[in-house]
C-alpha cells in the first residue's frame, strides 16, 4: 500500500512539473554573432510582467526608434529602488528599457525636436503597449517633451561607455560567434580564432576629436621654404574642444574643409567657440557650438539655426 502511495506522489509531481514547463514559453535564440557580450546579472534573467514574458538580451548592441514617455513627475518612484539596486531619482539623467542588459550607456534622441541626450539606463520598464523607453522627469525636461508626455525617439547604446560603467577592459570583452561548424570542418586551423572574433569596439567621441585637431594643425603648416632673417613663431596648437557641457552641433559632412567653411559662417548665431568635430555616421563632420551658458540659450541658438535653413541641428549634452 505504502509503495502504490509513493508512485501516485511521483505521477502526480512528474505532471504537475510538465504543466510549469508548458506554462513559460521557450527563451529565444538571440544572434550574438558579433557581438559585444554584456556581464550576467540578476538583471538578465527572463521575468513575466501581467502574462508577458521578458527576454533580457545578452549584449550592449542595440538601436531601435518609438514611443518615450517619462516617470518620476509626482514622488511615487522618487526615491524607490531601480532594477539595479539604485535610487530612482526624478531629476537624474536615467532611463527604463524592458529588455537591455543593465546598467549601461544609451544615447537617447527626440526626433520631433533634434535634441540629444546621454543617459544611463538602470531600470525597467514601459509596460504599457506601444512604449519603447521610459526616462526621468529631468531627461524628459531636456528633450523637450515634459509637457506632452510622449515623443517619438531613437535610443541608441554607447558601447564603450556602457563597458567603462560595469567596469569592463574592452580588450576581454569577448565577441560570440553562433552556429559554428565542427573544428575539423574549419579552414581556418584550429587555435586561430574566427574573423568575427576580431572585432573592435567603437572609439569614443573623444578620440576622433583628439585625431581631428591633429588634422588641422596638419594643414596648417606652412610649406617648405628658405629660412627667413627672423623666423616667425610656430603655429600654435588649436585648444582641445571642452569634453563637458550643453553644446549644438550643426550640419553633416563628408569632408573636415565643408565643416570649416560653415564654421566660418556661424559667427551670426553665437559667440561660444565653434569647432569641427568627428561624428559617428556616413557624413562624419559637424560643427560644434559651445559649450553655451544655459538650457534656454542652446534653445534660442537651435531655434535660430531651423528658422535660417540649418535643419541638421540638435542639442548634445555631454556629462
Amino acid at each position: 500500500m505504502r509503495k502504490n502511495f509513493l508512485q501516485i506522489f511521483m505521477v502526480i509531481g512528474a505532471c504537475a512539473l510538465l504543466a510549469a514547463c508548458s506554462s513559460a514559453p521557450e527563451c529565444p535564440t538571440f544572434e550574438t554573432s558579433g557581438k559585444t557580450l554584456a556581464p550576467k546579472k540578476a538583471t538578465s534573467r527572463p521575468y513575466q510582467i501581467k502574462g508577458v514574458w521578458y527576454y533580457p538580451q545578452p549584449y550592449f548592441e542595440y538601436e531601435e526608434e518609438g514611443v518615450a514617455s517619462f516617470y518620476g513627475g509626482g514622488d511615487v518612484f522618487h526615491g524607490r529602488p531601480t532594477a539595479t539596486g539604485e535610487t530612482f531619482d526624478k531629476n537624474g539623467l536615467t532611463g527604463a528599457h524592458k529588455t537591455l542588459p543593465l546598467p549601461c550607456m544609451a544615447e537617447v534622441t527626440n526626433l520631433e525636436n533634434g535634441r540629444q541626450i546621454q543617459i544611463k539606463i538602470n531600470d525597467r520598464g514601459p509596460f504599457p503597449p506601444g512604449r519603447l523607453l521610459d526616462v526621468s522627469r529631468r531627461t524628459a525636461q531636456l528633450l523637450g517633451f515634459e509637457g506632452k508626455g510622449l515623443a517619438k525617439v531613437k535610443i541608441r547604446t554607447l558601447v564603450p561607455e556602457s563597458l567603462a560603467l560595469n567596469n569592463i577592459d574592452p580588450s576581454t570583452v569577448m565577441v560570440a560567434e553562433v552556429a559554428s561548424p565542427p573544428a575539423e570542418a574549419l579552414s581556418i586551423p584550429e587555435r586561430e580564432p574566427p574573423i568575427v572574433m576580431a572585432a573592435l569596439p567603437t572609439l569614443p567621441a573623444e578620440v576622433f576629436e583628439e585625431t581631428e585637431e591633429k588634422l588641422v594643425v596638419a594643414e596648417a603648416l606652412p610649406l617648405p621654404s628658405p629660412p627667413p632673417s627672423s623666423p616667425p613663431p610656430s603655429p600654435s596648437k588649436p585648444e582641445a574642444p571642452p569634453s563637458t557641457g550643453i553644446f549644438v552641433d550643426v550640419g553633416a559632412h563628408q569632408t573636415l574643409d565643408e565643416a570649416k567653411m560653415l564654421s566660418q559662417q556661424l559667427d551670426q548665431f553665437s559667440d561660444s567657440p565653434k569647432q569641427p568635430v568627428k561624428n559617428r555616421g556616413p557624413k562624419p563632420y559637424v560643427v560644434r557650438l559651445g559649450p553655451l551658458p544655459s538650457m534656454s540659450i542652446a534653445n534660442q541658438v537651435l531655434d535660430q539655426l531651423t528658422g535660417a535653413g540649418h535643419l541638421m541641428s540638435r542639442i548634445v549634452i555631454h556629462r
